[in-house]
């Protein structure tokens, strides 16, 4: 029996990259609020080093999946690093001929 699994698609990586962007914030704000020292302080830290650690993984496993020249509006660097958040963008499937992420657009756009 094979354990085959489909690889993450680039819809996949863009939920979750903003997904793992909100936990990492919280994160944040508990690492920042704790008393360094502390339990939950140094729990924190430990989840956000080992988040980092998956995001980096998982950009990686992007950069796989999402080739450069279909990826016009260079936002692979975007789905795991940076401040942005990605949104539906209503685009239809004939969009995805060309462009990986045309189902998204970055939030504020």
């Amino acid at each position: 029996m094979s354990d085959f699994r489909a690889p993450l698609s680039t819809d996949d990586h863009v939920v979750i990259g903003n997904r793992l962007r909100a936990c990492r914030e919280a994160l944040l704000l508990v690492l920042t609020s704790a008393v360094p020292g502390t339990d939950t302080h140094r729990e924190a830290d430990r989840c956000l080093i080992a988040m980092d650690r998956l995001r980096a993984e998982l950009d990686c496993d992007l950069r796989g999946v999402a080739h450069y020249e279909r990826d016009p509006r260079r936002l692979t660097g975007k789905v795991y690093y940076g401040h942005v958040r990605f949104v539906g963008s209503g685009e239809g499937p004939e969009e995805h001929w060309n462009d990986d992420f045309a189902a998204w657009v970055l939030d504020g756009e």
